[in-house]
């Protein structure tokens, strides 16, 4: 007996392959998936009420306004956009929160820039703790005996020749990120792009952390301290406001 839903696989199809887009119009969501348009639009209607799809200039992208990580926490939800949207609206740059995921930082909100919508592609991807802004800010807030647990099980990644590989000089930019109260990807993942993290404390313990990115044209080397100063700010709102 056949128990599979077939409309519930449809909209699974629809997913898998937005899920590995960078966004379809409703004509190739049909042509991929084999499903007509009618019912296409139908399936693409009913995922974006429940946002878990987002539409932009006929085109639609995955996980807009729905987060599939751990809807229970409170920094995972979208009630901290009203308190990061006017950093991204002063600054034009894209801002996410990342939550620490073993070793590595896992994109679980995105608040992009406007007519932006490609920036929410990373939505769920993990990224290597060594050159990533906002998991080197989270590695600084551990504990020592979690740092140095943590420290001795990792390989440190060698995106590009500014990535740091070394333990030591590792080691100690953890400390200048921690005394400073925020980190720099300074093209260490990507050449010609720069993003800066900041921690978002709970009862003395790093939850999540707020990052902002651009390229090295949107994000000068100049704008970094009062960008991070701002950030450390808005971090501070959402940790007394939503906690």
């Amino acid at each position: 007996m056949d128990y599979i839903s077939k409309t519930l696989a449809k909209g699974l199809d629809i997913l898998l392959f937005l899920a590995d887009s960078d966004g379809l119009s409703l004509a190739e969501v049909s042509s991929k998936t084999g499903i007509s348009k009618t019912t296409a639009f139908r399936l693409l209607y009913t995922l974006c009420e429940y946002e878990i799809v987002c539409k932009s200039d006929n085109k639609y992208y995955m996980n807009c306004n729905f987060n599939l990580l751990q809807p229970d926490n409170k920094i995972l939800d979208w009630s901290v956009i009203p308190y990061i949207k006017p950093l991204v609206e002063k600054f034009n740059l894209s801002a996410y929160i990342g939550i620490p995921t073993g070793e590595n930082i896992t994109y679980s909100q995105i608040i992009p820039r406007k007519d932006h919508p490609e920036d929410y592609k990373i939505l769920g991807e993990k990224r290597p703790l060594n050159t990533n802004a906002m998991r080197k800010c989270a590695l600084a807030y551990l504990d020592i005996d979690e740092l140095l647990k943590m420290l001795r099980k990792i390989h440190l990644r060698k995106s590009t020749v500014n990535s740091i590989i070394d333990m030591n000089a590792f080691i100690n930019n953890l400390q200048i990120i921690h005394d400073q109260g925020y980190a720099i990807d300074d093209e260490e993942t990507q050449i010609g792009h720069r993003c800066v993290g900041v921690p978002i404390i709970v009862k003395g313990k790093c939850v999540a952390t707020l990052g902002m990115a651009g390229n090295t044209n949107e994000l000068k080397r100049s704008m970094i301290k009062t960008l991070a100063h701002q950030m450390k700010t808005t971090a501070l709102t959402i940790s007394n406001r939503l906690f």
